[in-house]
């Protein structure tokens, strides 16, 4: 049960009319009476008493299909706690937004999310914040006004280590790479490329990105802008694809005749690049385990009961060829 106006004035002692500016995010209120506001209602929402213990938390992923396939098949790690599994993929921004406003006006449902660092959607996820609802950005991170905490991998590593893994195979000899994002404004795809980019500059200067294809997370697109990036510049030697899509990538490859000859790495272990690996059509996943991720989120959500966050929690990430699969795919794969 979300606390109402008469509990926040009660906890706070400030005047109803204060307390509705807040929550309804107006303007004229003072940042120190608005912080004592704020911390009535984190107060309030940690101590509605046992039936809350346990609240139902919603999971907002705008995730490619074998990731989402991943955290779903992962998810009994979450064991008996209530959750919904909201797919985003491939809703355009106006549908997402509609969609994060109808989970943001129950402030006692934790908010598990996916998202493109849009303005639209940071207004909304800071305004319920405002209000008491938990709020965890999963995977890709969003600005600490939108989120309590980031559950997910040091992504700007992770790029670091996709062009470790390209300067070592290509060796020191001058040559072009490409890069493949899902779209700028996932934060997590951003951090990859800055990642990727630096580590180039600083430790494979021979080794220059000729050029990146945007992808959308959908195969038939990455398809189509993969196999453009290919023709546009044949001597490419290594592909990193920072987002979903790879089956696409794949095709667009070996279209083009470059299966054997090509160095391709990218993210996740699932149910769609498990078999790309175990095939030759990829070399490299960057993945982490997805029960670390889920049971992580959670975590944080019982952390927020008692204390306000805005940091991160990064989980660990390892490198996967076809004699390392992880374990936790044989989930997906089942």
């Amino acid at each position: 049960m979300r606390p109402t106006i008469a509990d926040i004035v009660r906890e706070s002692g400030v005047s109803r009319a204060t307390v509705d500016r807040v929550l309804n995010d107006r303007t004229g209120v003072h940042p120190r009476t608005r912080n004592t506001v704020e911390r009535a209602i984190a107060k309030l929402t940690a101590t509605e008493g046992p039936q809350d213990a346990q609240p139902a938390i919603d999971f907002a992923l705008r995730l490619d299909t074998g990731a989402m396939a991943q955290i779903r098949s992962n998810s009994a790690c979450l064991g008996d706690r209530p959750h919904q599994f909201h797919d985003l993929h491939q809703k355009n921004e106006t549908a997402v937004l509609a969609v994060v406003h109808e989970l943001c006006e129950d402030v006692s449902r934790p908010l598990v999310l996916t998202v493109k660092n849009n303005p639209q959607i940071v207004a909304e996820l800071s305004k319920a914040r405002r209000r008491g609802k938990p709020v965890i950005a999963l995977i890709s991170d969003l600005p600490e006004e939108a989120r309590d905490a980031y559950v997910g991998i040091d992504n700007r590593a992770a790029g670091a280590t996709a062009a470790f893994l390209v300067g070592r195979a290509l060796g020191d000899r001058p040559t072009t790479v490409g890069f493949v994002l899902g779209d700028h404004t996932y934060r997590c795809h951003e951090d990859r490329e800055i990642g990727f980019r630096s580590a180039l500059r600083s430790h494979f200067t021979r080794v220059v990105v000729a050029g990146e294809a945007i992808g959308q997370d959908s195969p038939l697109v990455t398809r189509a802008v993969v196999r453009q990036l290919l023709e546009s510049h044949p001597g490419i030697g290594a592909i990193y694809n920072m987002s979903g899509g790879n089956a696409g990538m794949a095709e667009a490859v070996a279209e083009v005749g470059r299966t054997r000859d090509i160095l391709l790495i990218t993210h996740e272990v699932n149910d769609i690049t498990v078999p790309l690996l175990r095939t030759g059509k990829l070399d490299y996943l960057i993945s982490q385990d997805p029960r670390d991720l889920l049971t992580e989120a959670v975590r944080q959500i019982d952390v927020l009961r008692s204390h306000r966050l805005t940091g991160e929690v990064l989980v660990d990430f390892n490198v996967h060829t076809l004699f390392n699969i992880p374990s936790y795919s044989h989930h997906s794969l089942l």
